[in-house]
C-alpha cells in the first residue's frame, strides 16, 4: 500500500515538473512578463511637469508603436530611457523629470504588449520596438551622438542591445543602466532551484554579457544590494566584464525599484557632466 503511494506521488510529481517546464517554454509570458496593457495619461505627465508630446512611429515589422518625447534644450542631448518586464511608460515619467529641469530632452518609447499596444512579448520583438525608438529619433535629425540610453531591469538589454546594434558606426553619447542583469539566465538560475533545466526551457535569454564586450562608449551600471529581483551579483558580472570607460554604483539598502528614493538622478547627472560628451 505504501509503495503504491509512493509511486503515485511520485507520478503527480513529475506531471507537474513536465507540465511546469512545458509552460515555461511555451507560455514565458506569464513567467517573465507582467505588463500594464492600459493606455498610460499623457495629460497627468504633463500636469506634473513631464513636458511632453506624444509620437507615433513604427517597428520594423509594421507594429503601430508611440512614445513621450521632451525636446531637448539647446546644446543638450535626449536621455531615451527603455523600462522594463512590467507596467508602462505612464509609471516611469517621474523618474526622468530631473534631467527635463537641468534641460536634457527625453523620449519614453512604449512596446507592444504594453500601454495599449497589441502584439506578442518576446525578445526579438521587444529589442525590434527599441531600436524603432532610435530610427524615430534619427528620422527627426538626432544623431546617435546625440543620445544617452538608459536602460531599466529588463530594458538593460532593449538598451545594450540597441546601442550593440545602432551604434557601429554612429555611437551614442553613453549609457546608463539601472538593476541590470548580466543574463536572464543566470537570474533564474540565482533566484530559483537548480532542478530545473532553465537552460533548455528558457527561449528568449536576453544576454547582455556577449553584448557589453563590445561597447566603447562610457557606462554607467547601478545595482541594489537588497534586490530581490535582479540579484545585484548580476550588475556587477556585467560591470566586470564592460569595457573601459565605466563606473559602478551599488546602492546600500535599495531594493529593485526605488534607486529613484535614493536620488540615483544625481549620481546619473554628475556622472554625465563627465561622460555624455561623445561624438
Amino acid at each position: 500500500m505504501l509503495n503504491k503511494y509512493l509511486r503515485r506521488s511520485g507520478e503527480i510529481a513529475l506531471l507537474c515538473y513536465l507540465l511546469f517546464c512545458c509552460s515555461v517554454y511555451f507560455l514565458p509570458q506569464y513567467y517573465f512578463y507582467a505588463p500594464d496593457t492600459s493606455k498610460p495619461d499623457l495629460a497627468q505627465a504633463q500636469s506634473d511637469g513631464f513636458r511632453a508630446e506624444e509620437v507615433t512611429y513604427t517597428s520594423s515589422d509594421g507594429t503601430k508603436l508611440y512614445g513621450w518625447f521632451v525636446k531637448p534644450q539647446t546644446e543638450h542631448k535626449i536621455v531615451v530611457y527603455f523600462h522594463g518586464n512590467s507596467h508602462n511608460i505612464g509609471a516611469f515619467y517621474n523618474k526622468l523629470i530631473p534631467f527635463i529641469d537641468k534641460g536634457y530632452g527625453v523620449f519614453i518609447g512604449e512596446y507592444r504588449g504594453f500601454g495599449g499596444i497589441a502584439g506578442k512579448l518576446s525578445e526579438a520583438n521587444l529589442a525590434a520596438d527599441a531600436v524603432a525608438a532610435i530610427d524615430y529619433l534619427n528620422s527627426q535629425g538626432y544623431k546617435n551622438s546625440d543620445m544617452i540610453i538608459y536602460g531599466m531591469s529588463l530594458g538593460s538589454y532593449t538598451a545594450v542591445n540597441t546601442v550593440y546594434e545602432k551604434g557601429k558606426q554612429d555611437k551614442f553619447a553613453s549609457l546608463v543602466l539601472e538593476v541590470p542583469f548580466d543574463s536572464v539566465i543566470n537570474v533564474v538560475k540565482q533566484r530559483f532551484w537548480p532542478v530545473f533545466p532553465f537552460d533548455l526551457i528558457v527561449k528568449d535569454r536576453y544576454e547582455n554579457l556577449v553584448k557589453i564586450k563590445d561597447i566603447d562608449i562610457p557606462v554607467l551600471i547601478m545595482g541594489a544590494d537588497k534586490d530581490k529581483v535582479v540579484p545585484v551579483a548580476r550588475a556587477k558580472a556585467l560591470y566586470n566584464n564592460a569595457s573601459e570607460p565605466k563606473k559602478l554604483i551599488i546602492y546600500g539598502g535599495a531594493g529593485h525599484s526605488d534607486l529613484y528614493d535614493y536620488k540615483n538622478y544625481q549620481d546619473i547627472l554628475q556622472w554625465l557632466d563627465k561622460n555624455e560628451k561623445a561624438e
